[in-house]
């Protein structure tokens, strides 16, 4: 991908490391890491053609397989009553991107979360449309899944487990980030016992570690989302 001059601002701008390749204009805005390119393009020219994958609960994932392997993309859209209105619309251009950077950010200093590989931006009737290319993991499943006790064996115990799911929120926290929705589906358990942290749509970086305040209301955050489904019958007690 050719840089332009408006290409290069943006990279200044938004902190995007050279790791990542970078094309923008008026009509869209394209970033991956090397390797991925193909993904990325077919997301670009035909977004509402992505084969839906088996996750991602009420808005299914995509799913593109590319040379260096299966990729998960997530498609921005609006909840709440605002989902009827505005749907898949942003007026944020640069949300995917900054999600893009955020995450490779994270991964480089070894906070546990999922490697994201591009991103892609497209120019809409009313906004734009945004999607989040991450690496597929094979042999995971979501915490809250987990919880309902779907079947999926992990090399760890349950309370190891449990406590490898707050070590990652706590690395989260440690390198300034609070989670802005922070519930379980959000944490990624693999076969292996670690835990991955998902969806960092809107997350701001502090430059220090979170204050005990700022921990507190996100675990608060989190509490509320586990008693919501004790309520709907998940396995987990209160001390857990």
């Amino acid at each position: 991908m050719a840089e332009s001059a408006e290409t290069q601002e943006i990279r200044r701008r938004y902190a995007v490391p050279d790791g990542l390749e970078l094309r923008a204009d008026h009509r869209e805005v394209l970033s991956c890491v090397p390797g991925f390119e193909i993904a990325v393009r077919a997301v670009a020219a035909h977004p509402d053609e992505i084969p839906r994958s088996k996750r991602g609960g009420r808005r299914p994932l995509g799913r593109i397989e590319s040379p260096p392997g299966e990729v998960l993309v997530r498609e921005y859209r609006k909840g709440g009553l605002l989902r009827f209105v505005r749907g898949r619309r942003f007026f944020g251009r640069y949300r995917p991107l900054m999600e893009l950077v955020l995450h490779r950010q994270l991964a480089a200093v070894g906070v546990p979360v999922a490697e994201a590989v591009g991103c892609v931006v497209l120019k809409g009737w009313l906004g734009w449309r945004g999607f989040l290319l991450t690496r597929a993991v094979p042999d995971s499943i979501d915490l809250e899944a987990w919880l309902y006790g779907v079947p999926f064996e992990t090399e760890s115990g349950r309370a190891e487990l449990l406590r490898e799911a707050g070590r990652a929120v706590r690395r989260l926290h440690d390198a300034g980030v609070s989670h802005p929705d922070l519930h379980p589906k959000n944490l990624l358990v693999l076969a292996s016992g670690d835990v991955l942290v998902l969806d960092l749509d809107k997350a701001v970086a502090e430059d220090h570690p979170l204050g005990e305040e700022a921990r507190l209301a996100n675990l608060t955050r989190l509490g509320r989302a586990i008693e919501k489904h004790r309520l709907k019958g998940l396995t987990a007690g209160r001390r857990e």
